[in-house]
């Protein structure tokens, strides 16, 4: 069964159950910030080729759950792996640095 690709969350639930995939990433933006709009299609296509589902969290909407995973600054991109954060970057992404992990945990 193919999982989705995008899941927008939209509550704690839904985050919880969107955690329990094995690895996964949560993508922190809001709907008016120029930065998040160029950054989502890079980010996409780095993963296009992957069986990896992103998680996006609009912070205007979902203060607590940004509040929570320490989000001072959008876009962030969180990936995790089995449970732990392994990538965190925020604003300004290192897209080589993404990829790399992404491979690292994907290939």
């Amino acid at each position: 069964m193919e999982t989705e690709k995008i899941v927008f969350l939209n509550s704690e639930e839904e985050l919880n159950s969107f955690k329990e995939r094995p690895t996964h990433i949560l993508y922190f933006s809001s709907e008016d910030c120029s930065v998040c709009h160029s950054v989502f299609p890079k980010m996409m296509d780095v993963i296009k080729d992957y069986e990896i589902s992103v998680g996006r969290i609009d912070v205007n909407k979902q203060l607590k759950i940004a509040g929570q995973n320490l989000i001072f600054s959008i876009p962030t991109i969180l990936v995790f792996n089995e449970g732990q954060e392994v990538f965190r970057e925020s604003r300004f992404i290192n897209f080589e640095n993404f990829r790399r992990i992404i491979s690292i945990l994907l290939d």
